[in-house]
């Protein structure tokens, strides 16, 4: 349980880190993604620089490159339960990451396909 919550404030930590220096994740030139690790950090930089969710909201990704859609990471977005009791993650949405740019989608489950993008470029 202490590994998990290490990681949740290294992830925290960096997505402030990201989003005070650049300003909004939007404004940044998007680069190619090597890892699911790393397509995840840019989905919830966006996330937090377009305002969509706090960064202490969110707890990380699952999903990875897609065998469908070849080129995409396709990641449901978790977030921190709110339950004093307790109750694991809870999901915050779906999106894709273009791994040769970076570039960040909305994800259609229903159709599982690309939606609009949200990460400000064109």
């Amino acid at each position: 349980m202490a590994h998990t919550q290490t990681a949740q404030a290294i992830i925290k930590l960096a997505l402030l880190a990201t989003v005070t220096s650049a300003g909004y994740a939007s404004a940044e030139e998007p680069l190619p993604m090597t890892s699911d690790d790393q397509a995840c950090e840019r989905v919830m930089s966006v996330l937090v620089a377009n305002r969509t969710f706090h960064a202490d909201q969110l707890a990380g990704c699952d999903g990875g490159r897609d065998d469908q859609n070849p080129g995409f990471y396709v990641l449901r977005v978790n977030g921190i339960c709110g339950d004093p009791q307790g109750c694991g993650t809870v999901l915050m949405g779906w999106y894709a990451v273009e791994a040769s740019t970076g570039a960040v989608h909305k994800w259609d489950v229903a159709e599982w396909q690309l939606g609009a993008r949200i990460d400000g470029q064109d």
